[in-house]
């Protein structure tokens, strides 16, 4: 069987049908935060390689990627209608869309997806040369921590060609435990939740309720909550909830474990930014409107500081990569962040982060957070003693 060569990578000149298991490996990440429902076996080896070179050129180019570019720029042993056809399949199961205004399609959101998990390179990360020269920035003089933070925000945009987010440290402490839930009723569907921790921290919080509940219903309702969660963190609550049926006693303990959640999340962490000229190059911001809402993304750093913590509780150290859409915070959806944590476990932790179109290169950045997390923990560590 002959092979033909892509970017560097044997490929097999007849391509099959059939699905199979992946060409290539995440590049460059050993620990990648993977979002759940794609399936690497979901498309035939075919398609996953005319998926990977749309990503690439679109990447490259954020031109609309035609068929016949496919063909004859990447020297495919397939002819052009072939080509439009498994596109088409492509853009049946959402993996790419096509602009009204063009011939050419782009990736979608889930095609960034798929390729982040199942088809990007391990050559598209930092190389060994680029790593020692950041390295020898951070090590060249003796900084503050501050100034080592500005330092990893201006290198991170640099090298990764896009804005860059760094916050401070933040202490962390032991998971906040319920040890007293009191339910007061205000008006006739309004109820005042008191919550003591373990730790004695007292947080309250108003509840509208969608039917009228008496005081004494209430009290029954405040007994229930201690006797089946006391001592619970947040996150044995909401596993605990799995198995409730959807009834009021099941909305009134996940407001107790959301209110425990925000209290462990809760820091005022200093971010420092770097890189706003990068991003702002990007021909899909050349939209005044749309310059306008990066500008405040980035600058005002709300919906950013909301991440941060989530990172931060996060089970899972490894590289966080949220897309476009995926973002939970609608100020986001324009733009993809690919998030780490750095610090000491245990006891302080912050976040490198780099926030970019969703047509960024994906391996580079993945791999600028990473190693920047790891020389900063190292840093730390070191400094500590």
């Amino acid at each position: 069987m002959e092979d033909f060569e892509v970017n560097g990578t044997q490929l097999n000149k007849r391509i099959t049908g059939r699905k199979t298991r992946g060409v290539s490996e995440p590049g460059n990440l050993e620990k990648i935060e993977k979002k759940p429902g794609l399936d690497s076996n979901s498309l035939t080896e075919r398609q996953r390689e005319i998926l990977k070179l749309i990503v690439q050129e679109f990447i490259t180019t954020a031109t609309p990627v035609s068929s016949e570019t496919l063909v004859y720029k990447y020297r495919l042993p397939v002819s052009t209608a072939t080509v439009r056809n498994e596109m088409v399949d492509l853009e049946r199961e959402g993996y790419i869309t096509h602009p009204h205004t063009s011939a050419g399609r782009v990736p979608s959101d889930v095609g960034y997806r798929y390729y982040v998990e199942h088809l990007m390179e391990r050559s598209s990360g930092l190389s060994l040369v680029e790593k020692h020269t950041i390295q020898h920035q951070f090590y060249q003089i003796q900084l503050e921590m501050n100034e080592w933070l500005r330092l990893a925000a201006s290198v991170t945009a640099r090298t990764a060609q896009n804005a860059a987010v760094v916050s401070s440290l933040h202490t962390i402490e032991s998971e906040s435990r319920l040890k007293h839930v009191q339910l007061i009723e205000i008006q006739e569907r309004l109820v005042l939740m008191v919550l003591v921790t373990q730790q004695g921290t007292i947080k309250e919080q108003m509840l509208s309720l969608e039917e009228p509940v008496t005081q004494e219903e209430l009290s029954i309702f405040s007994t229930r909550l201690i006797g089946q969660l006391h001592n619970m963190t947040w996150k044995q609550i909401e596993a605990r909830l799995n198995d409730w049926p959807q009834d009021l006693s099941r909305y009134l303990a996940s407001r107790v474990a959301e209110t425990l959640r925000v209290l462990d999340q809760r820091h005022d962490a200093q971010i420092y930014r770097d890189g706003l000229s990068h991003i702002l190059n990007q021909p899909e911001f050349s939209d005044i409107v749309r310059v306008r809402q990066v500008l405040e993304i980035i600058e005002s750093g709300v919906a950013l500081a909301a991440i941060i913590p989530e990172v931060i509780a996060a089970e899972d150290s490894g590289v966080q990569i949220i897309i476009g859409g995926e973002n939970r915070y609608d100020d986001l959806r324009l733009l993809s962040v690919v998030l780490a944590r750095y610090g000491i476990d245990g006891q302080t932790a912050g976040v490198v982060g780099i926030v970019g179109p969703t047509r960024m290169e994906y391996g580079r950045s993945i791999s600028t957070v990473q190693y920047i997390s790891e020389l900063l923990t190292t840093m730390l560590s070191e400094r500590r003693g």
